[in-house]
């Protein structure tokens, strides 16, 4: 008899669909995402895997020779199981898209041919050699020439099959990154590790494809939160500070869970910009180009240039929505970034001045003065890190 909390596990992991029937084929339980009743084409291709089960304890049948969908029957002890419909390799060329919807083929996840025979072991107590698992997967290579050396062509084929079925889709990272471009960090703290994308091994050592694939997965987080409306400047400073963290990480678990908190921070701060923001384009445009220009000298004239749009026009529309005008905000902003420099660098007071492009001590010290109420040094010396 199976055991159902094992199967939940197990479908939970791999996203693999099992429906388990008994010997005289009557429908018991279903482990899916989501269930969709087949169309007629689908309902044909089961028929034919319960026929093909008739004294066989296993049988695989793909939905066509073109096209990498397939379903996986097995006999247990107790009971029929039926596994997929899943996809075992591309399915966005042009003639797969057609097929899948010609034929209104229900949703499957893409799988690895290693994980489906494991699956099956688990079912059946059975293990699969080379020779068994190039016997029930026979058909996929029915198309070789007889000439050709078929054990290479075999190995090679199921190589590539399962090597691309360990990366993820498409759609599996747009997902991802689409909620990351939304703020939507409350459903990313809400999903296990296992929901994650999965990623392919490409070496051998183990701990540096984690860490390449951690670098990735930075890299494409920051880039979701600039499309989601975080300036270029503040995006990629925190990509930066994240891969900083990465190399102090020590094994592979501490990567993962840096990846995953870089997806959920990027998506507060996403959310938080979204807070703060206003309905007016050409205002957001002029405060990503102050924050990105915070350490050069800025021309509230040359902003307006880039925007295309007059200087007055500029002007009017920012005291608007932000009820400050355009030079103060730029004072804020510079005044922020002197602060940060005070707490965590070892720059010299006068080196900030000079990094914000104030004309002079004085001038940097007044203008601090005015929006802290104390002086840069009292701040350093009520605020500094100590750890850089």
């Amino acid at each position: 008899m199976y055991d159902a909390n094992t199967l939940k596990i197990l479908f939970r992991f791999s996203q693999i669909p099992v429906t388990v029937y008994t010997l005289k084929w009557r429908y018991v339980e279903r482990f899916t995402r989501f269930f969709q009743e087949p169309e007629p084409f689908e309902k044909d291709k089961l028929e034919k895997v319960k026929e093909g089960l008739t004294g066989k304890k296993f049988f695989f049948l793909s939905y066509d020779p073109q096209v990498p969908v397939a379903l996986f029957g097995c006999r247990g002890e107790e009971e029929y199981y039926i596994l997929g419909p899943f996809s075992y390799g591309r399915t966005d060329s042009f003639e797969c898209r057609n097929f899948i919807r010609n034929y209104k083929i229900r949703e499957c996840p893409k799988c690895q041919l290693e994980d489906i025979f494991a699956f099956v072991s688990y079912l059946t107590g059975e293990e699969f050699h080379e020779k068994r698992r190039k016997d029930i997967l026979g058909e996929l290579l029915s198309d070789k020439d007889e000439g050709e050396n078929q054990e290479l062509v075999i190995r090679e084929e199921l190589r590539q099959i399962d090597s691309f079925q360990k990366n993820h889709t498409y759609m599996d990272e747009q997902l991802l990154y689409d909620h990351i471009k939304e703020g939507d960090a409350e459903y990313l703290e809400k999903q296990d590790f296992y929901e994650a994308p999965s990623h392919p091994i490409i070496i051998d050592d183990l701990k540096k494809n984690e860490e390449y694939m951690t670098v990735i997965s930075i890299s494409l987080a920051a880039r979701a939160a600039i499309e989601g409306g975080l300036s270029s400047a503040e995006g990629f400073i925190n990509n930066d500070i994240y891969l900083k963290k990465l190399s102090q990480c020590r094994t592979v678990f501490e990567m993962d869970r840096l990846r995953r908190e870089s997806q959920i921070y990027f998506a507060r701060l996403v959310a938080d910009h979204k807070k703060k923001s206003t309905v007016n384009f050409h205002v957001e445009e002029v405060k990503k180009n102050i924050i990105s220009k915070r350490f050069a000298k800025i021309s509230i004239q040359e902003i307006a240039d880039d925007l295309g749009i007059s200087k007055e026009y500029m002007q009017k529309l920012f005291k608007k929505y932000e009820k400050i005008s355009i030079t103060e905000y730029i004072s804020d902003i510079k005044i922020e970034a002197a602060c940060n420099m005070l707490r965590y660098s070892d720059r010299q007071i006068q080196e900030i001045a000079e990094y914000l492009h104030y004309g002079s001590v004085s001038h940097f010290s007044t203008a601090f003065r005015k929006k802290m109420h104390q002086s840069p040094k009292e701040y350093r010396d009520q605020n500094r890190k100590t750890v850089f």
